[in-house]
């Protein structure tokens, strides 16, 4: 039966339609290159509606790719600037042992650090959008079920029995990448023992545009900015608390979310439901296998600390993006081994960097051993003293 079945040819297929695959898509898209986007979830029936609670400080080099991707103008209006990122350890408790410093972004001469967006409205803009678009053809409701690589492409097996083939498959499916397990790209993980718990506040008091970090013991209290008097949360505690908070009636988990802002927005509630995700680390030890390219999730998992995840997969979105681009307009194969080595050695060194990084600085903020929390404590404080370390520190924490 499958063998009267007609293949679908693409230039390259993308298996994963969140916001890092579908960026990839539309930026491919526009430049003429036809692509077949697979996801079981509902795509073309996507709108904008009310935000959720999970959401990303995009920094400028995403605002950049989104642009180009055609779709920032309209995510823009949902999203808030943060000016000031305020960094408060409160590891050892009580308000007069806080030790508060602030890192403005107009001492580097930016005017905001990022845009704080929510991860919906994010996603569902850039699938209206992928819907409008010609060269793009969305396989939703659908998922990769396998793929066979050869010579001069890869072919397709979907969910429903389809087939599509393409010059290269992209790997945008996630942590469980399916794509990178029958690759067998191996990877490198890490369990932390602790979970994000996510959530909107409406607080009577402004933000000011400040994004806050708590270093507490369990893990991190973040609160940051969202257009008018909102804030989103991303609160990390060791697994066993976490289950506990998230048992918590309405009443009693907005109380402990109260008591962790130290009173810094006035009186909140909460404005959507708590959604919580464990915290691993994970990285792929390759980003690329014959005629097979992985990105974003697929390839490194991060955790929320330091907002890089979203943009480091959106900087690996640009860098496909365009090195496919670049390959077709030169004739050359674009599921070429050499092609795809580009787009891997591009992108190798930043992935790296930045998931090591973020792995030393969770564990960092996280213990509450008495020589880490003295240790973290008297770097804060000599942030605040020398102005020219505090510089060079937030210059390194936007370099791209």
């Amino acid at each position: 039966m499958s063998s009267n079945l007609k293949i679908k040819s693409y230039d390259v297929i993308i298996s994963g339609g969140g916001t890092p695959g579908l960026t990839t898509a539309l930026l491919l898209a526009h430049a003429g290159i036809t692509v077949a986007l697979i996801d079981p979830a509902p795509l073309s029936q996507f709108k904008v509606k009310t935000a959720e609670g999970r959401t990303s400080a995009l920094m400028q080099s995403s605002i950049r790719t989104l642009t180009r991707a055609r779709v920032w103008d309209d995510c823009l209006p949902h999203g808030a600037a943060l000016e000031i990122l305020r960094i408060i350890d409160d590891s050892t408790g009580g308000k007069n042992a806080q030790i508060e410093t602030d890192f403005p972004a107009a001492d580097i001469d930016l005017e905001y650090f990022g845009i704080n967006i929510p991860n919906n409205i994010l996603r569902s803009t850039l699938a209206v959008a992928a819907t409008k678009t010609n060269n793009i053809k969305l396989y939703d409701t659908l998922s990769l079920q396998s793929f066979k690589v050869d010579d001069f492409g890869v072919t397709v097996t979907l969910s429903d029995g389809g087939v599509l083939r393409g010059k290269v498959l992209v790997g945008a499916d996630g942590r469980q990448s399916l794509v990178r397990t029958q690759a067998s790209i191996d990877t490198w993980q890490h369990e932390y023992g602790q979970t994000a718990m996510t959530c909107l506040i409406e607080h009577s008091g402004s933000h000011d545009h400040i994004s806050t970090e708590f270093h507490r013991p369990g893990g991190p209290f973040t609160l940051v900015p969202m257009p008018g008097k909102v804030s989103s949360v991303v609160w990390v505690e060791k697994s066993e608390d976490a289950a506990q908070f998230m048992r918590m009636n309405k009443q009693a988990f907005e109380q402990a979310l109260q008591d962790r802002t130290c009173n810094k927005l006035g009186r909140i509630k909460l404005a959507s439901d708590p959604q919580s995700c464990p915290l691993v680390a994970i990285r792929a030890h390759d980003l690329v296998a014959p005629r097979v390219a992985l990105m974003a999730e697929a390839a490194h998992v991060l955790s929320p600390l330091g907002a890089q995840g979203l943009n480091l997969s959106l900087r690996d979105a640009d860098s496909l993006a365009q090195t496919i681009i670049e390959a077709a307009q030169t004739g050359m194969d674009i599921g070429a081994q050499s092609v795809l080595k580009s787009y891997e050695r591009q992108r190798r060194a930043d992935v790296f960097m930045r998931s090591m990084g973020t792995d030393g600085l969770t564990r960092f903020v996280s213990h509450n051993i008495r020589p880490v929390h003295e240790v973290r404590r008297a770097g804060l404080r000599t942030l605040s003293m020398i102005e020219p370390l505090r510089l060079f520190a937030m210059q390194q924490g936007m370099a791209v």
